[in-house]
């Protein structure tokens, strides 16, 4: 779906730097391989956000991804590979993991437009945070992947509030701010970037979502926050 100008209209603060999302996916990659040595017991956790699934699930999912990718990249790395992987342990997918994705970052550093690598960025990031709500670690407010990954969720966000005809909404939090749709905003609401990514990436529930600084009530927009493959839990997963 196509956004003229005032669908998406944006603005940053100097803190919000971007940066390439190559370089992004990789600082993500080696945070996800630490996080995951520094938890050797972790294979077996449960995820909340993910139900059904557990670390060393997730783990799998996030390499299956970039070795898809790897396939577009026109080389010959895969061709005596299967895609998907066969009970792997945790050192095999996080060497394989490193392997796929300096061809994939490679790849990636020289396509053209700022969207490259968006969306297997999006997803690592957002699966990184994942697995450090179910290990009970911090979840950093100063990740390098943010930028790139929030600009995924608010397009995505931003198509929802279009096709469902609602109001203009402004989002703002203490790096950026955004007007999602067409004219004047409607409502104003504010967060932390974390608390915002997550309610945009199908994290936080509805009452979650509520419970956020909104300077009009919040449920003519609720219903966007169901997007794309993202639904809103009806039971908390992460505080």
């Amino acid at each position: 779906m196509a956004y003229d100008a005032d669908a998406f209209t944006r603005s940053a603060s100097s803190a919000w730097q971007p940066v390439p999302h190559y370089v992004a996916y990789r600082n993500t990659r080696e945070r996800v391989t630490a996080l995951i040595q520094a938890h050797p017991d972790s294979e077996g956790r449960p995820v909340p956000a993910c139900p059904g699934w557990t670390v060393g699930r997730l783990l799998t999912h996030i390499v299956e991804n970039c070795r898809f990718a790897e396939t577009n990249t026109a080389t010959p790395e895969l061709s005596d590979r299967p895609l998907c992987l066969d009970a792997p342990s945790t050192a095999e997918l996080l060497s394989e993991w490193a392997r796929s994705a300096a061809v994939v970052e490679q790849a990636v550093s020289k396509l053209p437009g700022p969207a490259a690598g968006s969306l297997l960025l999006m997803d690592a990031f957002t699966h990184e945070y994942d697995a450090r709500v179910a290990l009970d670690t911090p979840l950093p407010h100063d990740h390098p992947a943010f930028p790139g990954a929030f600009e995924v969720a608010l397009t995505g966000f931003a198509g929802a509030v279009l096709w469902r005809g609602l109001p203009t909404l402004r989002i703002e939090t203490e790096d950026f701010s955004r007007n999602i749709g067409k004219g004047r905003p409607e409502a104003v609401l504010r967060g932390s970037r974390v608390d915002v990514y997550r309610s945009l990436v199908g994290r936080r529930t509805p009452y979650q979502i509520a419970a956020l600084d909104w300077s009009a009530d919040p449920r003519p927009w609720m219903p966007a926050f169901g997007w794309g493959p993202f639904t809103p839990p009806a039971e908390p997963v992460e505080r």
